[in-house]
Protein backbone atom coordinates (compact mmCIF):
# COMPACT_ATOMS: atom_id res chain seq x y z
CA UNK A 1 0.00 0.00 0.00
CA UNK A 2 1.27 3.46 -0.87
CA UNK A 3 1.72 6.00 1.87
CA UNK A 4 -0.02 9.33 1.52
CA UNK A 5 1.90 12.11 3.31
CA UNK A 6 -0.02 13.67 6.18
CA UNK A 7 -1.11 17.27 6.07
CA UNK A 8 1.22 19.73 7.76
CA UNK A 9 2.54 23.25 7.55
CA UNK A 10 5.09 22.22 4.93
CA UNK A 11 2.31 22.38 2.35
CA UNK A 12 2.09 26.17 2.52
CA UNK A 13 1.57 28.40 0.69
CA UNK A 14 -2.11 27.54 0.31
CA UNK A 15 -2.80 26.74 -3.33
CA UNK A 16 -6.45 27.01 -4.34
CA UNK A 17 -8.58 24.88 -6.67
CA UNK A 18 -12.27 24.71 -7.49
CA UNK A 19 -12.14 21.04 -6.49
CA UNK A 20 -13.46 19.53 -9.74
CA UNK A 21 -11.47 16.29 -9.37
CA UNK A 22 -12.41 16.00 -5.69
CA UNK A 23 -16.12 16.37 -6.48
CA UNK A 24 -15.87 13.73 -9.20
CA UNK A 25 -14.14 11.43 -6.71
CA UNK A 26 -16.90 11.95 -4.17
CA UNK A 27 -19.58 11.16 -6.75
CA UNK A 28 -17.63 8.07 -7.80
CA UNK A 29 -17.50 6.80 -4.22
CA UNK A 30 -21.17 7.58 -3.59
CA UNK A 31 -22.27 5.72 -6.73
CA UNK A 32 -20.45 2.65 -5.47
CA UNK A 33 -21.81 2.84 -1.95
CA UNK A 34 -18.38 3.51 -0.42
CA UNK A 35 -18.30 5.60 2.77
CA UNK A 36 -16.34 8.70 1.78
CA UNK A 37 -16.44 10.45 5.14
CA UNK A 38 -13.23 8.93 6.61
CA UNK A 39 -11.33 9.76 3.41
CA UNK A 40 -12.68 13.31 3.34
CA UNK A 41 -11.61 13.76 6.95
CA UNK A 42 -8.08 12.49 6.29
CA UNK A 43 -7.79 14.85 3.33
CA UNK A 44 -9.14 17.75 5.44
CA UNK A 45 -12.20 18.10 3.19
CA UNK A 46 -15.95 17.85 3.69
CA UNK A 47 -19.08 17.49 1.60
CA UNK A 48 -19.98 21.09 2.34
CA UNK A 49 -16.58 22.30 1.20
CA UNK A 50 -17.01 20.44 -2.09
CA UNK A 51 -20.45 21.85 -2.80
CA UNK A 52 -20.79 23.63 -6.13
CA UNK A 53 -21.06 27.05 -4.51
CA UNK A 54 -17.95 26.55 -2.37
CA UNK A 55 -15.18 29.11 -2.53
CA UNK A 56 -12.57 26.46 -3.30
CA UNK A 57 -10.33 23.95 -1.55
CA UNK A 58 -6.66 23.24 -1.05
CA UNK A 59 -4.86 21.69 -4.03
CA UNK A 60 -3.00 19.37 -1.68
CA UNK A 61 -6.24 18.22 -0.03
CA UNK A 62 -7.79 17.46 -3.41
CA UNK A 63 -4.80 15.44 -4.60
CA UNK A 64 -4.62 13.59 -1.29
CA UNK A 65 -8.34 12.73 -1.51
CA UNK A 66 -7.83 11.17 -4.95
CA UNK A 67 -4.92 9.06 -3.70
CA UNK A 68 -6.79 7.93 -0.59
CA UNK A 69 -9.80 6.99 -2.73
CA UNK A 70 -7.55 5.03 -5.11
CA UNK A 71 -6.25 3.03 -2.16
CA UNK A 72 -9.72 2.52 -0.64
CA UNK A 73 -11.19 1.28 -3.94
CA UNK A 74 -8.06 -0.68 -4.89
CA UNK A 75 -8.17 1.18 -8.21
CA UNK A 76 -4.68 2.19 -9.30
CA UNK A 77 -6.15 3.99 -12.33
CA UNK A 78 -8.82 5.92 -10.44
CA UNK A 79 -7.91 9.27 -12.02
CA UNK A 80 -8.45 7.88 -15.51
CA UNK A 81 -11.69 6.15 -14.54
CA UNK A 82 -12.98 9.40 -13.03
CA UNK A 83 -12.19 11.32 -16.22
CA UNK A 84 -13.80 8.61 -18.37
CA UNK A 85 -17.10 8.92 -16.46
CA UNK A 86 -17.11 12.71 -16.08
CA UNK A 87 -19.27 15.01 -18.18
CA UNK A 88 -16.67 17.38 -19.74
CA UNK A 89 -19.04 20.29 -19.09
CA UNK A 90 -18.34 19.83 -15.38
CA UNK A 91 -14.89 21.29 -16.01
CA UNK A 92 -16.70 24.61 -16.01
CA UNK A 93 -15.48 27.85 -17.55
CA UNK A 94 -12.39 26.26 -19.11
CA UNK A 95 -14.62 23.89 -21.07
CA UNK A 96 -16.91 26.68 -22.29
CA UNK A 97 -13.98 28.90 -23.25
CA UNK A 98 -12.67 26.02 -25.37
CA UNK A 99 -16.12 25.23 -26.75
CA UNK A 100 -16.57 28.86 -27.88
CA UNK A 101 -13.17 29.09 -29.59
CA UNK A 102 -12.63 28.81 -33.35
CA UNK A 103 -10.11 25.95 -33.46
CA UNK A 104 -8.43 23.47 -31.13
CA UNK A 105 -5.33 25.68 -31.17
CA UNK A 106 -7.40 28.67 -30.01
CA UNK A 107 -9.13 26.57 -27.38
CA UNK A 108 -5.85 25.34 -25.93
CA UNK A 109 -4.51 28.89 -25.85
CA UNK A 110 -7.51 29.82 -23.72
CA UNK A 111 -6.90 26.79 -21.51
CA UNK A 112 -3.29 27.83 -20.90
CA UNK A 113 -4.20 31.47 -20.28
CA UNK A 114 -7.09 30.85 -17.90
CA UNK A 115 -6.23 27.60 -16.11
CA UNK A 116 -5.63 29.70 -12.99
CA UNK A 117 -9.37 30.34 -12.75
CA UNK A 118 -9.78 26.69 -11.80
CA UNK A 119 -6.52 25.60 -10.18
CA UNK A 120 -3.66 27.81 -8.98
CA UNK A 121 -1.20 24.92 -8.92
CA UNK A 122 -1.45 24.07 -12.63
CA UNK A 123 0.56 25.84 -15.32
CA UNK A 124 0.18 24.95 -19.01
CA UNK A 125 2.82 25.90 -21.57
CA UNK A 126 2.34 25.45 -25.33
CA UNK A 127 5.22 24.97 -27.76
CA UNK A 128 4.68 24.73 -31.50
CA UNK A 129 6.84 22.46 -33.65
CA UNK A 130 6.81 21.66 -37.34
CA UNK A 131 4.41 18.70 -37.24
CA UNK A 132 3.27 18.65 -33.61
CA UNK A 133 2.31 20.80 -30.66
CA UNK A 134 3.47 20.02 -27.12
CA UNK A 135 1.48 21.04 -24.05
CA UNK A 136 3.66 20.90 -20.97
CA UNK A 137 1.75 20.73 -17.70
CA UNK A 138 3.51 21.82 -14.54
CA UNK A 139 2.04 21.17 -11.11
CA UNK A 140 3.34 23.21 -8.17
CA UNK A 141 3.30 20.16 -5.92
CA UNK A 142 6.45 18.14 -5.44
CA UNK A 143 5.19 15.01 -3.66
CA UNK A 144 5.18 12.45 -6.49
CA UNK A 145 2.78 10.19 -4.60
CA UNK A 146 0.16 12.95 -4.62
CA UNK A 147 0.49 13.77 -8.33
CA UNK A 148 -0.37 10.55 -10.11
CA UNK A 149 -4.14 10.31 -10.01
CA UNK A 150 -4.70 14.02 -10.55
CA UNK A 151 -2.37 14.41 -13.53
CA UNK A 152 -3.77 11.31 -15.21
CA UNK A 153 -7.26 12.68 -14.51
CA UNK A 154 -6.60 16.00 -16.24
CA UNK A 155 -4.78 14.36 -19.18
CA UNK A 156 -7.81 12.25 -20.13
CA UNK A 157 -10.25 14.98 -19.08
CA UNK A 158 -8.74 17.49 -21.51
CA UNK A 159 -8.59 14.95 -24.35
CA UNK A 160 -12.26 14.05 -23.83
CA UNK A 161 -13.22 17.73 -23.74
CA UNK A 162 -11.42 18.33 -27.05
CA UNK A 163 -13.19 15.36 -28.58
CA UNK A 164 -16.53 16.74 -27.38
CA UNK A 165 -16.07 20.24 -28.81
CA UNK A 166 -14.75 19.00 -32.19
CA UNK A 167 -17.12 16.05 -32.50
CA UNK A 168 -14.06 13.98 -33.43
CA UNK A 169 -12.60 10.84 -31.91
CA UNK A 170 -8.85 11.27 -31.63
CA UNK A 171 -5.89 10.52 -29.41
CA UNK A 172 -2.59 12.35 -28.80
CA UNK A 173 0.61 11.21 -30.49
CA UNK A 174 2.04 10.46 -27.04
CA UNK A 175 1.79 11.45 -23.40
CA UNK A 176 4.60 11.71 -20.86
CA UNK A 177 4.33 11.79 -17.08
CA UNK A 178 6.96 12.85 -14.56
CA UNK A 179 5.65 10.35 -12.00
CA UNK A 180 6.36 6.63 -12.04
CA UNK A 181 3.92 3.77 -12.50
CA UNK A 182 4.52 0.04 -12.22
CA UNK A 183 1.00 -1.38 -12.51
CA UNK A 184 -2.07 -1.11 -14.70
CA UNK A 185 -0.02 -0.21 -17.76
CA UNK A 186 -2.01 -2.28 -20.26
CA UNK A 187 -5.32 -0.75 -19.13
CA UNK A 188 -3.77 2.73 -19.05
CA UNK A 189 -2.62 2.44 -22.66
CA UNK A 190 -6.06 1.14 -23.65
CA UNK A 191 -7.76 4.17 -22.10
CA UNK A 192 -5.37 6.84 -23.37
CA UNK A 193 -4.93 5.14 -26.77
CA UNK A 194 -1.40 6.38 -27.37
CA UNK A 195 2.19 5.64 -26.29
CA UNK A 196 2.72 6.72 -22.67
CA UNK A 197 6.07 7.22 -20.92
CA UNK A 198 6.73 7.61 -17.21
CA UNK A 199 9.54 9.10 -15.08
CA UNK A 200 10.05 11.79 -17.74
CA UNK A 201 11.37 15.30 -17.26
CA UNK A 202 7.87 16.79 -17.48
CA UNK A 203 4.20 15.99 -17.92
CA UNK A 204 3.28 16.66 -21.54
CA UNK A 205 0.62 15.94 -24.14
CA UNK A 206 1.83 15.83 -27.75
CA UNK A 207 -0.77 16.55 -30.44
CA UNK A 208 -0.36 16.36 -34.23
CA UNK A 209 -0.66 19.68 -36.02
CA UNK A 210 -3.69 18.36 -37.91
CA UNK A 211 -5.64 18.22 -34.63
CA UNK A 212 -4.66 21.77 -33.72
CA UNK A 213 -6.31 23.02 -36.89
CA UNK A 214 -9.64 21.25 -36.30
CA UNK A 215 -12.63 23.62 -36.05
CA UNK A 216 -14.70 23.81 -32.88
CA UNK A 217 -18.27 22.88 -33.81
CA UNK A 218 -19.80 25.16 -31.17
CA UNK A 219 -17.71 28.25 -31.97
CA UNK A 220 -19.38 31.42 -30.69
CA UNK A 221 -17.28 34.58 -30.84
CA UNK A 222 -19.83 36.66 -28.93
CA UNK A 223 -20.04 34.18 -26.05
CA UNK A 224 -16.25 33.90 -26.09
CA UNK A 225 -15.88 37.63 -25.46
CA UNK A 226 -18.24 37.40 -22.48
CA UNK A 227 -16.40 34.38 -21.07
CA UNK A 228 -12.99 35.98 -21.53
CA UNK A 229 -14.11 39.06 -19.60
CA UNK A 230 -15.47 36.86 -16.84
CA UNK A 231 -12.28 34.77 -16.74
CA UNK A 232 -10.16 37.93 -16.55
CA UNK A 233 -12.25 39.06 -13.57
CA UNK A 234 -11.77 35.68 -11.88
CA UNK A 235 -8.00 35.83 -12.35
CA UNK A 236 -7.91 39.37 -11.02
CA UNK A 237 -9.92 38.29 -7.99
CA UNK A 238 -7.57 35.37 -7.29
CA UNK A 239 -4.53 37.66 -7.53
CA UNK A 240 -6.10 40.06 -5.05
CA UNK A 241 -6.83 37.25 -2.60
CA UNK A 242 -3.44 35.58 -2.93
CA UNK A 243 -1.33 38.71 -2.80
CA UNK A 244 1.75 39.17 -4.95
CA UNK A 245 3.92 37.14 -2.58
CA UNK A 246 1.76 34.06 -3.10
CA UNK A 247 1.89 34.51 -6.87
CA UNK A 248 5.69 34.79 -6.79
CA UNK A 249 5.93 31.62 -4.70
CA UNK A 250 3.71 29.75 -7.15
CA UNK A 251 5.87 30.81 -10.09
CA UNK A 252 9.07 29.89 -8.27
CA UNK A 253 7.74 26.41 -7.50
CA UNK A 254 7.62 25.68 -11.23
CA UNK A 255 10.84 27.53 -12.12
CA UNK A 256 13.16 26.22 -9.41
CA UNK A 257 14.20 22.94 -11.11
CA UNK A 258 15.15 24.85 -14.26
CA UNK A 259 17.41 27.16 -12.26
CA UNK A 260 15.66 30.19 -13.81
CA UNK A 261 14.88 31.92 -10.54
CA UNK A 262 15.78 35.49 -11.43
CA UNK A 263 13.33 38.22 -10.46
CA UNK A 264 13.15 39.34 -14.10
CA UNK A 265 11.94 35.89 -15.19
CA UNK A 266 9.21 35.78 -12.52
CA UNK A 267 8.15 39.34 -13.29
CA UNK A 268 7.78 38.46 -16.96
CA UNK A 269 5.65 35.44 -16.07
CA UNK A 270 3.39 37.73 -14.01
CA UNK A 271 3.13 40.33 -16.77
CA UNK A 272 5.04 43.14 -15.08
CA UNK A 273 8.49 44.71 -15.07
CA UNK A 274 11.14 43.63 -12.58
CA UNK A 275 11.13 47.11 -11.07
CA UNK A 276 7.36 46.96 -10.55
CA UNK A 277 7.64 43.51 -9.02
CA UNK A 278 10.25 44.62 -6.48
CA UNK A 279 8.31 47.78 -5.61
CA UNK A 280 5.04 45.88 -5.01
CA UNK A 281 6.80 43.23 -2.91
CA UNK A 282 8.33 45.98 -0.79
CA UNK A 283 4.80 47.31 -0.22
CA UNK A 284 3.89 43.85 1.14
CA UNK A 285 6.90 43.99 3.48
CA UNK A 286 9.14 41.50 1.73
CA UNK A 287 11.66 41.09 -1.07
CA UNK A 288 12.15 38.64 -3.92
CA UNK A 289 15.30 37.25 -2.27
CA UNK A 290 13.49 36.66 1.02
CA UNK A 291 10.66 34.79 -0.71
CA UNK A 292 13.10 32.63 -2.68
CA UNK A 293 15.22 31.88 0.38
CA UNK A 294 12.22 30.98 2.56
CA UNK A 295 10.72 28.77 -0.14
CA UNK A 296 13.99 26.89 -0.64
CA UNK A 297 14.34 26.51 3.12
CA UNK A 298 10.96 24.78 3.48
CA UNK A 299 11.33 22.63 0.37
CA UNK A 300 14.78 21.45 1.46
CA UNK A 301 13.34 19.92 4.63
CA UNK A 302 10.54 18.28 2.65
CA UNK A 303 12.91 16.75 0.11
CA UNK A 304 15.27 15.46 2.80
CA UNK A 305 12.45 13.32 4.20
CA UNK A 306 12.49 11.21 1.01
CA UNK A 307 15.53 8.96 1.35
CA UNK A 308 15.29 8.08 -2.35
CA UNK A 309 16.15 11.63 -3.38
CA UNK A 310 19.90 12.25 -3.46
CA UNK A 311 21.42 15.48 -2.18
CA UNK A 312 22.49 16.27 -5.75
CA UNK A 313 18.87 15.88 -6.90
CA UNK A 314 17.65 18.08 -4.05
CA UNK A 315 20.13 20.78 -5.03
CA UNK A 316 18.79 20.62 -8.60
CA UNK A 317 15.15 20.74 -7.46
CA UNK A 318 15.93 23.86 -5.45
CA UNK A 319 17.53 25.57 -8.43
CA UNK A 320 21.18 25.30 -7.37
CA UNK A 321 23.66 24.55 -10.14
CA UNK A 322 26.11 22.92 -7.71
CA UNK A 323 25.75 20.81 -4.58
CA UNK A 324 28.24 23.06 -2.79
CA UNK A 325 25.88 26.02 -3.13
CA UNK A 326 23.04 23.99 -1.58
CA UNK A 327 25.31 22.86 1.28
CA UNK A 328 26.33 26.45 1.98
CA UNK A 329 22.72 27.67 2.05
CA UNK A 330 21.58 24.78 4.27
CA UNK A 331 24.30 25.48 6.83
CA UNK A 332 23.23 29.11 6.86
CA UNK A 333 19.61 28.09 7.51
CA UNK A 334 20.12 25.33 10.07
CA UNK A 335 23.73 25.40 11.24
CA UNK A 336 24.54 21.93 9.92
CA UNK A 337 24.98 20.12 6.62
CA UNK A 338 22.05 18.50 4.78
CA UNK A 339 23.83 15.14 4.97
CA UNK A 340 23.99 15.27 8.79
CA UNK A 341 20.45 16.62 9.02
CA UNK A 342 18.95 13.95 6.80
CA UNK A 343 17.98 11.66 9.68
CA UNK A 344 16.32 14.39 11.71
CA UNK A 345 14.37 16.71 9.41
CA UNK A 346 11.39 16.72 11.78
CA UNK A 347 13.36 18.25 14.63
CA UNK A 348 14.73 20.89 12.29
CA UNK A 349 11.27 21.72 11.01
CA UNK A 350 10.02 22.35 14.54
CA UNK A 351 13.03 24.37 15.59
Amino acid sequence: MRNVPPSDAAESPFLWTRGIAARETLRYLDRRGIDAEPLLSKAELSRGLLSQDSGGVSVVSQCRFLELAAIETNDTLLGLHLAAEMDPRDIGILFYLTASSATVADGLEHLARYVGTTNEAVLVEISQHKVETVLTVRLALEFEVLRRQFLEFIALGVMRALGRVTNRDFAPLRITFAHTRNSGLRELHRILRCPVEFACAADSWVLPQSIMELPIVSEDSHLLQILEAHADDLLSERRTIAGLRGLVENQLLSLLPSGRVQAAMVANKLGMTERSLRRRLAAEGTTFSEILDRLRNGLALRYLEDQRTSLQQIAWLLGYSELAAFNHAFKRWFGTSPRRARNLPSSLASA
